[in-house]
């Protein structure tokens, strides 16, 4: 698997670096009959890649408890560093949401349900990741501090009064229409995209 070649690791000199997707979709009028065999051989590999990228963490992890105190700074050097070592992954899940976002492109056909499940199933680091990505980040448009939260327009309803606030806690909560959640139900909301696939955006 090491030797295989995929879109999101390049080979310099003497390092490898990683490289996301592109911020379009591409022109594919034409190219509809052969991306319909492409893509899941892509995503195939790509979900393949995860498991045993995931593997590794989970050994790693397990190692490092096994071998430092709980709660000391060992332990947390050595999970952040784990964690470091765990960036191609979240580079893999940008590329999975763009083979995905092209073949809704193409087709109205479902996704092959041999990936069901691996498309759609998230451990609780991966869940935290997501929902520690800042809704200020997120937010589309401008926002005001008021005290230790933000203010700004709601994107979900029409106003003029801004009633959208961001918690400390980086939860959201709308007074106008009591819209509100964390950075995955907010991502949902605005871009309209099921549970799995906004987890994916933010990881």
């Amino acid at each position: 698997m090491e030797n295989e070649e995929f879109d999101h690791i390049k080979h310099g000199k003497a390092l490898k670096h990683y490289v996301y997707p592109p911020a379009k979709l591409p022109d594919v009028d034409g190219f509809e009959d052969g991306l319909l065999e492409v893509i899941p051989e892509k995503l195939e590999g790509l979900l393949n890649r995860c498991k045993i990228l995931k593997k590794d963490r989970d050994q790693q992890f397990s190692l490092i408890k096994e071998k430092t105190k709980p709660g000391s700074i060992a332990e947390y050097f050595y999970i952040n560093f784990a964690s470091y070592d765990f960036t191609e992954y979240y580079v893999i899940q940008k590329w999975i949401n763009y083979w995905l976002s092209l073949w809704y492109k193409i087709t109205k056909r479902p996704i092959p349900t041999k990936f069901g499940k691996a498309l759609n199933s998230f451990d609780e680091l991966e869940l935290e990741r997501a929902r520690q990505k800042p809704i200020t980040e997120l937010f589309d448009g401008q926002l005001k501090k008021s005290g230790a939260r933000f203010v700004g327009l709601c994107p979900f309803h029409n106003e003029k009064t801004p009633s959208f606030y961001i918690f400390p806690d980086n939860q959201f909560h709308c007074f106008g229409c009591n819209a509100h959640g964390d950075s995955i139900s907010f991502i949902q909301k605005t871009k309209n995209l099921s549970f799995p696939e906004a987890v994916r955006f933010l990881l």
